[in-house]
């Protein structure tokens, strides 16, 4: 619970300052091409998989997606990533026209941010339903040099593990819940 407070807290002063390191970007921008898709873009008729998008706020999220094809006076229009509910083309249009896209509630889903301490942070997050994030993932954003790399193959692990818990946790069970019945004995 300490910890949670305290990424908040880091993250919301980040958010206020806007003062991060260049590889708060770069790690976004690895996680994106990581995933594929991004919330909006022109897909495959049978797309059905993760996307991501950015909030206004700079947050990226990780969701789940599928294909809508977008109306047209001669029924040729695009296929369109949009989140996996069934307002999804309505998603994608509110991206594309710039406004902001809060995931929906009936779509868990995994948040990325980053926060100013003493040193920068990224923060990996868990959100279901309308329960608060739960933080899952924690490390420092060092500077890159020879010698320090950014923490890539840690967050894209936890995002995988994330991902299965999306796709493997029942509707009906929240997070702590799914681990509970998860673990024999």
């Amino acid at each position: 619970m300490e910890a949670e407070k305290l990424a908040r807290d880091e993250a919301q002063k980040a958010l206020i300052s806007k003062n991060l390191p260049p590889e708060a970007e770069i790690l976004k921008g690895h996680i994106e091409h990581e995933v594929g898709l991004k919330l909006g873009q022109v897909c495959p008729p049978e797309f059905k998989g993760w996307l991501t998008y950015r909030r206004l706020s700079g947050d990226l999220v990780v969701i789940r997606g599928r294909a809508f094809k977008e109306p047209s006076l001669l029924g040729m229009g695009k296929w369109r990533a949009g989140l996996d509910v069934p307002f999804g083309l309505d998603t994608a249009t509110e991206m594309l026209r710039g406004f902001d896209v809060t995931p929906p509630q009936s779509l868990d889903h995994l948040m990325v941010n980053f926060g100013c301490g003493k040193t920068a942070r990224v923060f990996l997050w868990y959100g279901e339903n309308i329960a608060p994030y739960r933080l899952i993932f924690e490390e420092e954003l060092e500077d890159a040099d020879e010698h320090q790399e950014v923490p890539q193959s840690n967050l894209i692990q936890a995002l995988e593990e994330g991902m299965g818990w999306v796709l493997n946790k029942p509707k009906h069970l929240t997070l702590p819940e799914f681990f509970k019945n998860q673990s024999p004995g």
